[in-house]
């Protein structure tokens, strides 16, 4: 075996596309058990005292499971912990209640008790008991705060049908009812009208050293903006153990149906901001002005947010500036830019319908992950496994803090922690219970992007003590207690990211003179030797006692490069170029392309299959394999420059070539016709027409979906819209549907995004019964598109959101596929479920190489009248007839000599070329009145009426 110490490749942290980039990755397979389907109430916290967040979850909403994080890459331990009541729970909270050193956890729901999980004094087993009078309240929101300031926490509940309640610690972990604490009537009045509690924040929302709280509220069955059921309250504290409702004053008492808030430092300006979810208006942004005042701010690009149940900001990509997740009827996420405007980033969780979730870092790497659940809204579980979403991270700067209260209570919760640097101030508080029923890590975590310094940290505990350090170290995770000296990062051996091969190890060590050496692996001692991948870190404490964090060294082991190749396009014409580029991989050393070409991208005009090889350092890696075709452009077609047809005639206009493309306009890209012969319109006036010829692939007509409807027709609950997802590979048209209804009224049919932005529609006429509807709209490629109806639309026509289309309940069999076109995936309603649009007839674009096009002049020519009866060279007869007459030509009659029959309206009825000497033309068919003959001979053309009686 190989020890490495000093001659190392230190390669940094490469982002593959952007220091902002954010990807996340399931990793199921770090579960012992992955078929597990939470309700709305999911925890994150350390639960057994080794500083990593652990996974606290319950199966069917109601079995309690805690997972246990390992080291890097390890499996997650679990531990079942029993029921939580019979039905799935709707709201969660995690702290220390004791100040043992090791969290329990709060479960409660509708009228069913309030269950408290007390641990032991290992942490390794929980006793159950039940709050005193729990069973009173349906519980919607819940939080561990300490209200009146004495070390312990308390519990705070939000009630659904009246007002909230209170329980207080008496220092021992035993609760007692305390409502009296805080005055939760509204507006002068008790009892119902004050309910509508759904989500609690506790945050120092006015800066002044103590917790206020906010309460977000959503009162069903009401439309009025001005009920109180339905009014966000805001409850300030006087730092006395008083609370007044100051909502109104400070721009929060908002009337919409909210259902969660977050407080986070939005703009980085050391003041908390707010972020609202609503139900039935768009999701809000309030400023904070730096004394607890709070405007809104518009434009921010949080919208289109569907169906809200959870809205948190955490900053995801560690560039500094918090972002939001939002969750209910999907999982979203919003890039927070800097300048109070977000941008939602789409295909980030496989399409999936995330209802809830709760954060923290799960594989101990400074990034915040997060487990998400599946639920049908609100806390039903669904047969959709739970997910763990690992952040893949990229190369900015971070820092995490856990604070160990002495004074206040044992997790800090109600403290603030400000880190200043080049960036200015970033600010984070610790809270437990957020958003609606989920309770996220009680670590906080700060992302610093590129600065490579921390100037200073300001603890402001809850018990008033204000603590300031320096000489923070980056990339590591810092165990913070109250009062306790800070000892200078110890500097490793090595630094940033070290990449080992197979049998290889390294050897990191710290220097002498410390007290005490404790790795993050659980090693003790001057040095570690690592054989493992994962972020290594030392904990020290010096000779006067006190504790100091080295910042992370990242080891890769044997890293396995995956290079990705694409191109805009991959078909190309004889001349063009095309380039192709390749995902910049973390720890490549350089890039070969299978025509010699070096580097990210190589531009190619050869037809061929390409390839790159990826030079890491323990190995190399090939791509995946990119066709380029290349279609020569077929010459200039072969045509007569002037090709003559009739006045008041169409006529037939040829060329040669192989695939020829006819139009009206040089410029145009609309052909008018096809193929070696076109028909022109009647003219009447000399014109030019323009034919080229093609070569390349040409596009598809195909059909795809469920052909016709089978089980139920309709929804058995209507009001809304429904839609089926897909994904558009390549673009597009479709150009008809077929829908069942039995309502003839006009629809629009919308094509969404994964933001549920329109990206087009078409208004269509649906007839009752069964119809095929020409859509003709041309759907770009996407991911987690969905094909709907527009709601406004079918209130306006039908009465209802609901298009009354019918849908299929049985036989459906996802997924409806044409291979590298479309994929027709599920529904977000449930994938039992087929809605609305039957046997899709789609057609692909064309990808040609077009040569010079061919003017051609159809040149008009006039020709003479002349009467049938005055000519003694044609014979018309019998006349009037019962249905057949002769037509007979003493002329010299040649391939282009022929009859055309109309009736008085002008429209032909009958039409015969060439002519022979004598004709028989039968009439019979037609009813009874006057009809046109025209004979066409030369450049003469001869007039005559015929009558059928």
């Amino acid at each position: 075996m190989k020890i490495r110490i000093l001659l190392l490749l230190l390669i940094g942290f490469v982002a593959q596309l952007s220091q902002a980039q954010v990807s996340f990755t399931n990793r199921n397979d770090r579960l012992t058990e992955s078929d597990f389907h939470s309700g709305v109430a999911i925890g994150i916290a350390d639960m057994n005292g080794d500083n990593k967040d652990d996974i606290i979850r319950m199966n069917q909403g109601y079995e309690l499971h805690i997972e246990y994080q390992n080291g890097p890459n390890e499996m997650f331990t679990t531990k079942s912990f029993g029921n939580m009541g019979g039905n799935s729970r709707w709201s969660m909270c995690i702290a220390d209640i004791d100040n043992n050193g090791f969290n329990e956890f709060l479960v409660s729901g509708s009228y069913d008790d309030i269950r408290l999980s007390t641990a032991n004094d290992s942490g390794t087993d929980f006793s159950l008991s039940m709050l005193p009078n729990g069973s009173s309240i349906f519980v919607q929101g819940s939080n561990f705060v300490d209200i009146d300031n004495d070390g312990f926490v308390d519990i705070f509940a939000c009630h659904d049908d009246g007002e909230s309640k209170v329980w207080g610690n008496n220092g021992t972990g035993n609760f007692v009812e305390r409502d009296i604490w805080i005055d939760m009537s509204v507006d002068g009045s008790s009892g119902e009208v004050a309910s509508g509690n759904y989500g609690s924040i506790w945050a120092d929302i006015d800066s002044d050293g103590d917790v206020d709280l906010y309460i977000a509220k959503c009162r069903l069955g009401t439309t009025d903006l001005t009920d109180t059921r339905r009014l966000n309250t805001l409850w300030i504290n006087d730092g006395n153990g008083n609370f007044t409702e100051e909502g109104e004053a400070r721009g929060l008492r908002v009337g919409y149906q909210s259902w969660t808030s977050d407080f986070q430092d939005v703009n980085n300006d050391g003041h908390l901001d707010c972020f609202l979810t609503n139900h039935d208006y768009d999701s809000q942004l309030f400023i904070n002005d730096g004394n607890g005042y709070f405007n809104e701010v518009e434009n921010t690009g949080l919208v289109n947010i569907s169906f809200p149940i959870q809205g948190v900001m955490r900053d995801f990509d560690n560039d500094g500036w918090v972002d939001v997740l939002t969750s209910g009827n999907k999982g979203q996420v919003f890039i927070n830019n800097g300048d109070l405007t977000f941008t939602e980033l789409t295909d980030i969780f496989d399409g999936q319908k995330m209802e809830s979730y709760a954060l923290g870092d799960l594989n101990d790497d400074g990034f915040v992950d997060i487990y998400g659940g599946y639920a049908n809204i609100y806390t039903n579980p669904s047969t959709i496994d739970d997910i763990v979403w690992i952040n893949e991270g990229n190369n900015n700067n971070h820092l995490s803090v856990s604070l160990v209260g002495i004074e206040s209570n044992r997790n800090a919760i109600g403290a603030r922690i400000s880190i200043y640097g080049a960036w200015g101030i970033q600010i984070r508080e610790v809270r437990s219970g957020e958003s609606y029923g989920i309770s996220n890590a009680l670590k906080q975590y700060f992302g610093i992007g590129s600065a490579t310094e921390i100037d200073s940290m300001v603890i402001s505990w809850p018990s008033g003590q204000m603590q300031t350090e320096y000489d923070i170290p980056i990339n590591a995770s810092l165990i913070i207690e109250e009062g306790a000296c800070l000892a200078a990062s110890p500097i490793l051996s090595d630094s940033g990211t070290i990449t080992v091969c197979d049998g290889e190890s390294l050897l990191i060590f710290a220097p002498d003179g410390y007290q005490n050496y404790e790795w993050s692996n659980g090693s003790t001692g001057q040095s570690i030797l690592v054989t493992e991948a994962g972020v290594y870190s030392l904990k020290i404490i010096d000779d006067n006692g006190c504790l100091g964090f080295s910042q992370g060294v990242n080891v890769l082991v044997n890293p396995q490069l995956t290079p990705t190749i694409g191109a805009e396009e991959t078909n190309i014409c004889n001349g063009e170029t095309v380039t192709l580029t390749t995902s910049e991989e973390v720890g490549a050393i350089g890039y070969t392309w299978s025509n010699g070409d070096t580097g990210l991208s190589t531009v190619v005009s050869a037809a061929g299959i390409y390839t790159v090889v990826v030079e890491g350092t323990c190995d190399n890696y090939i791509s995946n394999e990119i066709e380029v075709i290349v279609s020569v452009t077929p010459g200039i077609p072969v045509a007569e420059a002037i090709q003559e047809l009739l006045i008041g005639n169409s006529g037939v206009l040829e060329a040669e070539g192989d695939n020829l493309a006819w139009y009206d306009e040089e410029l145009s890209s609309s052909p008018v016709g096809f193929g070696n012969m076109f028909t022109t319109p009647v003219l009447d006036v000399d014109s030019y027409f323009y034919v080229e010829d093609r070569a390349g692939v040409f596009g598809m007509k195909e059909s795809v979906g469920m052909i016709e409807h089978s089980g139920t027709p309709y929804s058995s609950v209507p009001g809304i819209s429904r839609s089926i997802t897909f994904d558009a590979l390549e673009e597009f048209t479709l150009d008809s549907v077929t829908v069942y209804t039995d309502v003839s009224a006009e629809r629009r049919i919308t094509i969404l995004d994964q933001g549920d932005n329109v990206l087009v529609s078409k208004l269509v006429e649906i007839q009752e019964g069964k119809s095929q509807v020409f859509v003709g709209i041309k759907i770009p490629s996407g991911n987690n598109l969905r094909i709907s109806t527009d709601d406004a639309v079918n209130i306006e026509n039908i009465g209802a959101g609901d298009p009354r289309l019918q849908r299929s309940s049985e036989d459906v069999n996802y997924p409806y596929m044409i291979d590298d076109v479309v994929s027709l995936k599920d529904s977000p309603f449930g994938g039992e479920y087929y809605y609305y649009f039957y046997d899709w007839k789609i057609t692909t674009a064309d990808d040609l190489c077009a040569s010079e096009r061919k003017e051609i002049l159809a040149k008009v020519v006039v020709v003479s009248n002349k009467n049938i009866e005055d000519s003694n060279a044609i014979q018309l007869y019998p006349n009037p007839s019962a249905g057949e007459i002769y037509l007979d030509l003493q002329l010299h009659y040649n391939e282009e000599t022929a009859v055309i029959v109309t009736d008085i309206t002008g429209r032909r009825v009958y039409d015969q070329k060439p002519l022979q000497a004598s004709n028989k033309i039968d009439l019979s068919k037609l009813a009874k009145g006057l009809y046109i003959i025209q004979l066409t001979h030369d450049n003469d053309i001869y007039i005559g009426k015929v009558i059928l009686n």
